[in-house]
């Protein structure tokens, strides 16, 4: 069913493309138009399949947020999704090079004055924290020079660490986060609400407890290539849509129920070894 949908999509005309309404003769993506693909790059994190206790980092598979945002993406300009792994310097050039027509790469807002940003950020919603039921934190400056474990990319580590003074120690994938966080490895975990409350709906976390208060997310861009109006203002059109539709609301939720359901899985030893 999925190549049935992704060839549908593909043989869009132009002629009834979404953009024409509004751009005029300025048609956003016009080179991924003529290549026949959206090329988006997006953040990789370790292949979500590999074991739990030893973790190749040289298989990588996108970040399932980004990549999300970036089919729906997409799925409005009538192109499919190409997906190129990269580090936020590497999206930055693959834009400049045109090897890429958006990144979704946790840029802020000018992070290079030579592309375009939608002027609404894709991060959204609330992060909380947890710790021990019966330990001592209590508060947020409880936590101060204390470690906060959090995966790599997390919006909410950067408001947490300024709170608490505290140091974020950073695991590339969100499911690694929580099993340091357990191992004993730091005194709080920071992530999406989203995932707090559902980690905390699961026998094996009945021991642990959010901390009072939610984290304000870190605001990151979706950029296109410099000088192309059209397009950015295509994904701002788009952001915005998300944001009034709380569309980014029910992808969140949608990672935050995969990664409970991984963390499940992990715990009752359900990986593969």
């Amino acid at each position: 069913m999925r190549w049935f949908v992704a060839a549908v999509m593909a043989s869009v005309s132009l002629s009834a493309l979404p953009w024409r309404d509004g751009f005029g003769d300025d048609r956003p993506f016009a080179a991924a138009i003529a290549r026949g693909t959206l090329i988006v790059a997006v953040p990789s994190r370790p292949a979500p399949t590999l074991n739990v206790g030893r973790v190749d980092h040289f298989a990588r598979a996108p970040d399932g947020f980004a990549a999300a945002l970036a089919e729906n993406i997409g799925r409005r300009a009538g192109l499919p999704v190409v997906l190129l792994l990269s580090t936020p310097a590497q999206a930055r050039d693959a834009l400049r090079s045109g090897r890429a027509d958006v990144a979704i790469a946790d840029l802020a807002f000018g992070a290079d004055r030579e592309l375009a940003y939608a002027s609404s950020a894709y991060t959204s919603g609330r992060g909380m924290a947890l710790v021990l039921r019966h330990g001592a934190v209590r508060a947020y400056g409880d936590l101060a020079g204390r470690s906060i474990c959090a995966s790599r990319g997390n919006p909410f580590a950067r408001d947490a660490a300024r709170r608490a003074h505290a140091n974020v120690q950073h695991y590339d994938r969100p499911l690694d986060a929580l099993l340091a966080f357990q191992a004993g490895e730091c005194a709080a975990l920071v992530d999406d609400e989203y995932v707090i409350h559902k980690l905390l709906r699961q026998p094996d976390w009945a021991y642990y407890r959010a901390l009072p208060g939610t984290l304000a997310p870190t605001r990151a861009f979706i950029a296109t290539r410099g000088g192309d109006v059209a397009s950015a203002a295509f994904v701002d059109r788009i952001v915005t849509d998300w944001r009034r539709q709380r569309w980014l609301s029910a992808v969140r939720e949608d990672q935050a129920t995969q990664l409970a359901f991984d963390m499940f899985n992990a715990q009752n030893d359900l990986y593969c070894h």
